[in-house]
């Protein structure tokens, strides 16, 4: 039997957790209904169905991708997404203005930038600095790292799929990639003296989508 190929594993595993994943969300909103305002459990049952309700962005996400869609149709304020992903993995935000607005999937953005600081951490960062700029028609991500970094002869492999130095599965920094691709943007890689830069540009956001 042949193994699946590194690149559609995420359509796999997108359609293979649809249904569970349902199910799953199901069962949280009814026992959610089940328990008090006031019971402390209600803050912990809050937490675990936005944690589904990302899952489920994400799964059908990377199901639409699969199919060859593009990520398109609303207008995601960077400054929101950027803060977000900052406050959960502890990073300074070092420049943020709130004009810029890109066009695409908010969950599947939020999960690369996630993906660059797990990245991060796994190597050792201390500090991780995440900066953005409005380049005209275009908007840079920049996040950026004190870790162990990357060696200037793996910059041009680090993004693809199944590529690990660490023995791991190689997708994270390919879903990066594929995310950035499918948003019509691109991403480099850039080693520094200590740790390493990962700056994203995507095309600034057209009027006719809606915010989110």
């Amino acid at each position: 039997m042949r193994p699946v190929a590194a690149e559609r594993l995420p359509g796999l595993l997108g359609h293979e957790l649809r249904n569970p994943l349902a199910s799953a969300v199901t069962g949280a909103m009814l026992l959610r209904e089940m328990t008090d305002a006031d019971d402390p459990r209600s803050a912990v049952l809050d937490g675990i169905l936005r944690d589904l309700d990302r899952m489920t962005q994400l799964t059908d996400g990377w199901l639409a991708l699969a199919r060859g869609a593009k990520a398109t149709g609303r207008r995601v304020v960077v400054a929101d997404l950027v803060r977000a992903v900052a406050a959960r993995h502890g990073a300074e935000v070092v420049v943020c203005p709130e004009e810029p607005v890109v066009e695409g999937n908010r969950a599947l953005l939020e999960r690369a930038l996630d993906n660059l600081c797990e990245n991060a951490r796994k190597a050792d960062a201390r500090c991780i600095r995440i900066a953005v700029q409005g380049l005209g028609d275009d908007v840079a991500i920049h996040v950026e790292d004190d870790g162990v970094g990357v060696s200037p002869e793996n910059v041009e492999r680090i993004f693809a799929a199944g590529w690990s130095s660490r023995g791991s599965a190689g997708l994270g920094l390919y879903g990066v990639s594929a995310t950035v691709a499918a948003h019509g943007g691109s991403i480099r890689c850039v080693p520094l003296a200590r740790g390493t830069r990962f700056s994203i540009a995507l095309h600034a956001a057209k009027d006719r989508a809606a915010v989110v």
